[in-house]
C-alpha cells in the first residue's frame, strides 16, 4: 500500500512538472516578443466626457489616469484609454480605484502608451483556485492532488498541444480523439493510481468515447451541421486562410465536451465494482456484472439530466429570448445553433448510456480472467 501511494505521488509530481513545462512554452500563434507586455494598473481618475450613450450601451473613448503597478514601468503615472464599441458583452467602464489589466507599449525601453484591456481578475481567480485545491486535497489526499493536477494538465494539453495541431492543419477529429484518449489515461491514473480501478475505468471510458465520436460524425452529417455557428468563426477562417475544417472541428467539440462526463461515470462504476470485490472477495463475474448494471442504471438517469441542465443553463438567456418573441418550438428546434446543442446533449447522453454497461462488462471480464483489485 505504501509503495502504491509513493508511486502515485511520484506520478503526480512528474505530471505536474510536465504541465508547468508546457505552460512555459509560447502560446499558439504567438512569436516570442511579438506582443506588448500586459501589466496591472490602478485607475486614479476617469474622464467620461467623450462617451456617447446609446440606450444602455456606450460608444467612444473613456480616458483615464493610471498608475502602473507591475513590470519595468512600475510606479509611473500616465494617461490611458478605454475604447468602447457599443458591444454590451465586451465593453467595460472603469471607476476611480478600480484595478485593471493594461497593454503597455514601449519603444527602446521608453513608455509609449497604455491601453486598458479589462478589469484585473487574476488575483481573485487564483484565490478561488487555491481554495478549491485546498478543499480537494484536504478531503481526498493523493487522489485530490491528482485531480487538481489533472485539471491543470488538461488545460495545458488543450491550449499548448491540441490547438497548435489544429492551427497547423492536422485532422481535427483524429487530433481531438487522441487528446481525449491521452487525457482519459492521464486523469484516471492521477485520480485512482496504477490500479485495477483505473484500468477498468479507462477501458470503459474509451469505448464510450469511440461510440460518442462515431455518433457525432454520423448524426452531425445527417443534421447538416457544418460548424458555421461556432463562436468567432469568421476571424478563425480569416486567420487560417480558409484552411481549417470547421465541420470536423465542430464534431470534435461534440465528443470533447462530453468526454469528462464519460470519464466520471466510468470511474463511478469501476470504483463501485472494486468495493464489491473488496467486501465480497468470492463474488462471481456474473453477480459482479449484475450489480454493476444495477448501479449504472441508477447513475445514468441523473447524469443524463445533468448534461441537459448544464447546456440549458448555459443558454438560459437564449431560451428567454425565444419565449419573449413567441417563437414556435418547431422553429426553435430547426435552428442551426439549437440543433447543434441538441446533438451535443443527445450524443453525450448516448455515450453515458453506453459507457456504463461497457465499464461493467470490462470489470466482469477482468474478474472472470482472475484480474482483481490487489486489496480485495
Amino acid at each position: 500500500m505504501k509503495t502504491s501511494k509513493r508511486r502515485n505521488w511520484i506520478f503526480c509530481i512528474v505530471v505536474g512538472i510536465l504541465s508547468l513545462t508546457l505552460g512555459w512554452l509560447p502560446s499558439p500563434g504567438v512569436l516570442s516578443g511579438s506582443i506588448a507586455p500586459r501589466e496591472k494598473v490602478c485607475i486614479l481618475a476617469v474622464d467620461n466626457s467623450l462617451l456617447q450613450p446609446l440606450g444602455i450601451i456606450y460608444t467612444g473613448v473613456q480616458n483615464a489616469e493610471v498608475e502602473i503597478l507591475s513590470g519595468a514601468h512600475k510606479g509611473k503615472v500616465t494617461t490611458s484609454q478605454n475604447h468602447l464599441n457599443s458591444s454590451l458583452e465586451k465593453d467595460k467602464l472603469f471607476e476611480t480605484g478600480d484595478t485593471a489589466l493594461a497593454m503597455v507599449s514601449e519603444k527602446n525601453g521608453e513608455l509609449q502608451a497604455v491601453t486598458l484591456i479589462d478589469h484585473y481578475r487574476l488575483d481573485t481567480q487564483a484565490l478561488l483556485f487555491l481554495l478549491f485545491g485546498l478543499l480537494l486535497i484536504g478531503f481526498a489526499g493523493v487522489s485530490g492532488c491528482g485531480a487538481l493536477i489533472s485539471l491543470v494538465a488538461s488545460v495545458m494539453i488543450v491550449w499548448k498541444v491540441l490547438i497548435p495541431l489544429l492551427m497547423a492543419g492536422y485532422p481535427p477529429i483524429w487530433c481531438a480523439l487522441l487528446m481525449v484518449l491521452l487525457l482519459t489515461v492521464l486523469i484516471d491514473v492521477l485520480v485512482a493510481g496504477f490500479t485495477w480501478t483505473s484500468a477498468v475505468a479507462i477501458l470503459g471510458s474509451l469505448l464510450g468515447t469511440v461510440i460518442t465520436c462515431a455518433l457525432a460524425v454520423l448524426f452531425g452529417n445527417w443534421l447538416k451541421l457544418d460548424g458555421s455557428n461556432l463562436p468567432y468563426v469568421v476571424p478563425i477562417i480569416a486567420q487560417s486562410n480558409m484552411t481549417l475544417n470547421l465541420r470536423e472541428i465542430f464534431f470534435a467539440m461534440v465528443f470533447i465536451s462530453n468526454s469528462g462526463a464519460l470519464m466520471d461515470l466510468s470511474m463511478d462504476i469501476a470504483s463501485a465494482c472494486q468495493e464489491l470485490i473488496r467486501h465480497k472477495p468470492d463474488i462471481s463475474a456474473t453477480k459482479l456484472l449484475k450489480s454493476a448494471f444495477a448501479i449504472g442504471r441508477n447513475v445514468i438517469g441523473t447524469m443524463t439530466t445533468t448534461l441537459m441542465l448544464a447546456y440549458s443553463g448555459s443558454y438560459l438567456s437564449l431560451l428567454i429570448y425565444f419565449s419573449g418573441q413567441g417563437t414556435p418550438v418547431m422553429d426553435i428546434l430547426n435552428l442551426k445553433y439549437v440543433s447543434s446543442e441538441v446533438l451535443i446533449t443527445l450524443v453525450g447522453s448516448f455515450g453515458l448510456v453506453s459507457v456504463a454497461p461497457f465499464t461493467a462488462l470490462v470489470a466482469a471480464f477482468c474478474r472472470q480472467k482472475g484480474f482483481s483489485p490487489r486489496d480485495a
